[in-house]
């Protein structure tokens, strides 16, 4: 919980274990609800985070068999491969490892990888752009596990 003082929220170890746990809980809370709607759904992000995203998605289609959720792992070509965060992806970096794929219903895009208070990548590019090239809707997802439940979900 701290080192040397400082809370460990704010490093990567620190975000993932709160961001597990608030997705364990928001599951545990959703447990007898059953969706009936279909839905498919696209997550991009970070290499770091790829294998946990990949795994809260197995979960959630474990429990809710009508959704579909593919996640895609994007390499950061925009700042070098050694960069594996979410926080530093940019538009154009997502659009040329996901053009052509098919998305589903919605492509899910972590909240960092945006200018703070702006709806830009670190490279430029915007999200409405994003959206017009990549053909799809995207929904930006806050860094909270809950929310990346309900964005599965459609809620």
């Amino acid at each position: 919980e701290y080192y040397e003082g400082y809370p460990q929220i704010e490093n990567g170890v620190g975000m993932l274990r709160s961001f597990i746990e608030e997705f364990g809980v928001a599951m545990d809370d959703l447990s007898d609800v059953k969706i009936y709607k279909k839905r498919r759904v696209s997550v991009a992000t970070g290499v770091a985070s790829y294998p946990f995203i990949l795994k809260m998605a197995e979960r959630t289609m474990s429990v809710f068999p009508n959704v579909s959720i593919r996640v895609y792992k994007i390499v950061n070509d925009f700042f070098g491969h050694q960069i594996t965060v979410s926080g530093l992806l940019t538009g154009k970096d997502i659009l040329a490892q996901l053009s052509g794929k098919d998305l589903g219903n919605e492509l899910i895009i972590p909240s960092n990888c945006l200018r703070d208070g702006e709806d830009v990548f670190l490279c430029g590019m915007t999200l409405s752009e994003l959206k017009k090239k990549l053909r799809v809707k995207i929904r930006v997802n806050d860094s909270d596990g809950g929310a990346l439940v309900s964005a599965f979900l459609g809620k």
